[in-house]
């Protein structure tokens, strides 16, 4: 279970308020309001206060909402914790109920001129294609984006931020599509952002 404070700026927006008139009438600092945008744990006194304030109850503020209940990637969002991050991807782990996920986010948006490539190795690269005048050059760079460690009991994605123009070596080689059925548990998911919004595990 986690706290959600939609509630809150629904009511601030009613009353034709702003999150800086907040701040004036409740005293709190904008570190609060800051992990209140993001749905972290703040203090009972600063419920309190801003209950007070709004002159409202607690439940119009906030609501308590069950992780079962949230999509993977609205999951993501609100409960992935960074394990481990460098110039290439980042490592982000999270639950929902009994389900673990690691996903192995690239640091850097992919464009139109960015293929990426699913190899026999388990390795996922990230190719950089050049073109010169409206035509593909015949140089690319290739680098290693990451080479997912594979777990039994976790759903591994590497999810690509941006929109890579085409995503080679999917659904074999122990790669999967958002939309494929894995062969094995240790299977790996590849998937653009768009894809990861509407993603949906096909059990193994």
């Amino acid at each position: 279970m986690y706290i959600e404070y939609s509630k809150l700026w629904k009511l601030l927006i009613d009353k034709g308020m702003s999150k800086t008139d907040l701040l004036e009438l409740t005293g709190i600092s904008s570190r609060v309001l800051a992990k209140l945008s993001k749905n972290e744990t703040v203090t009972t006194d600063t419920i309190a206060r801003i209950c007070t304030a709004l002159d409202c109850d607690v439940s119009d503020i906030m609501t308590c909402v069950s992780e079962n209940t949230l999509s993977i990637y609205s999951a993501y969002k609100k409960l992935g914790v960074v394990a481990e991050e460098n110039e290439t991807y980042k490592t982000v782990r999270f639950s929902i109920g009994e389900k673990k996920y690691v996903v192995y986010q690239s640091q850097k948006s992919a464009s139109g001129g960015v293929q990426i490539k699913c190899g026999r190795d388990g390795t996922v690269y990230w190719e950089q294609i050049y073109r010169v005048g409206g035509h593909i050059a015949s140089t690319s760079e290739v680098s290693v984006l990451v080479k997912p460690e594979r777990s039994a009991d976790e759903t591994v994605i590497v999810l690509i931020k941006g929109k890579p123009s085409v995503i080679i070596g999917l659904d074999e080689n122990g790669f999967v599509s958002s939309r494929g059925t894995k062969k094995t548990p240790t299977d790996v998911y590849v998937m653009s952002e768009t894809a990861f919004k509407l993603f949906t595990p096909i059990s193994f």
